[in-house]
């Protein structure tokens, strides 16, 4: 038996790896992610990384706790004290005690962190208009029309439930 990949395989392959989704989404994630982080230094957030907006989008105005936290993005409570202890000495957050259980602490925004928070929203923008400038406003409309649809489906599916309600959190 032939082992051997024939040059028909290869190139078929290399077909497809240009256009599998997730390589083209993950890709593209990645890019947004960098452009994101290099609008952050240049506004002066020079300690910024991406991972933070997941944490500070996620802190109620009346604060948020770790547990809490970590539901959200659906992380361990171990990932968020570790990412949390990080934030928290760039100034971002600060903890303040649970105001009905006094072995809790509740995690707030500190005003550098709000300003990050608004800053996020103007990197928002931009990185829309930088795909609207490629692509056309329609085509990114409809990809975010389609996104979201995607993602109501995976909030639905009971593999993603599993996986965001492991025990080990």
């Amino acid at each position: 038996m032939d082992t051997k990949l024939s040059t028909e395989f290869f190139e078929m392959y290399s077909q497809m790896k240009r256009r599998n989704v997730y390589r083209l989404v993950i890709r593209y994630g990645k890019y947004m992610a960098a452009r994101a982080e290099t609008i952050a230094h240049e506004r002066g957030f020079l300690d910024f990384k991406i991972q933070y907006m997941g944490f500070l989008a996620n802190i109620d105005s009346k604060g948020t706790t770790s547990s809490e936290l970590a539901r959200c993005i659906h992380v361990t409570k171990q990932a968020t004290s570790k990412m949390v202890k990080e934030i928290e000495k760039l100034g971002y957050i600060e903890f303040r005690p649970h105001e009905n259980d006094g072995r809790a602490n509740v995690i707030h925004l500190t005003n550098k962190g709000e300003e990050l928070l608004k800053l996020g929203i103007t990197i928002s923008e931009i990185l829309k208009n930088d795909m609207v400038e490629i692509v056309g406003e329609d085509n990114v409309e409809h990809l975010i029309d389609t996104l979201q649809k995607l993602n109501a489906h995976v909030d639905d599916n009971q593999l993603w439930k599993e996986l965001t309600s492991s025990p080990f959190k």
